[in-house]
């Protein structure tokens, strides 16, 4: 079993499950879902495929928010869409829940950009896309900055910027005074 600081790949069937990179992939090619949506297969693909009460999915993916059984609806449906030919994968269980069918096997998530291998490995293999807009005018001058937060951008959920921009020269010498 894969201890439990580390990241998992759940595979099954030609489905991956990737919890480090928080991504589905259909026989190595990624399917896109919304991270509500991903949080929601997390939790049934870790379940084992134990029945996951309809209310023990909406307090753990919305903790601290009051959702009706029609948000969960929507989020189910999308991964049965997700799923496609393969959506009886998961299984309702009427007025009680849902389950994830299925031989899931766990294995460590390894490779560039997982937590079992150095940070420096994560440069080595091309990120994802993601969901920014495109910008409506280019950045001058600004090329290493704009390839380090899109870096960061795909790499992470979150990435905040703060403070003023500052020019190049600047950057070099504040990261000398450190």
């Amino acid at each position: 079993m894969v201890e439990q600081g580390l990241r998992a790949v759940y595979e099954s069937n030609g489905w991956e499950i990737d919890l480090a990179q928080r991504e589905l992939r259909s026989r190595g090619v990624s399917v896109p879902i919304g991270s509500r949506t991903f949080e929601i297969l997390e939790i049934l693909v870790r379940s084992g495929g134990e029945l996951v009460k309809k209310r023990d999915l909406i307090d753990q993916v919305w903790p601290v928010a009051t959702v009706e059984e029609n948000t969960l609806h929507f989020h189910i449906s999308a991964i049965r869409k997700a799923l496609g030919a393969d959506r009886e994968l998961l299984k309702t269980v009427s007025g009680r829940g849902y389950r994830l069918l299925g031989i899931w096997t766990v294995r460590p998530a390894t490779g560039p950009g997982h937590l079992l291998y150095p940070k420096e490995s994560a440069s080595a293999q091309p990120l994802a896309s993601t969901n920014l807009p495109q910008p409506a005018s280019a950045l001058i001058g600004r090329t290493a900055e704009v390839e380090e937060i899109s870096r960061l951008v795909r790499a992470h959920r979150l990435v905040t910027l703060t403070g003023a921009g500052r020019h190049r020269q600047d950057t070099a010498r504040a990261r000398g005074r450190s």
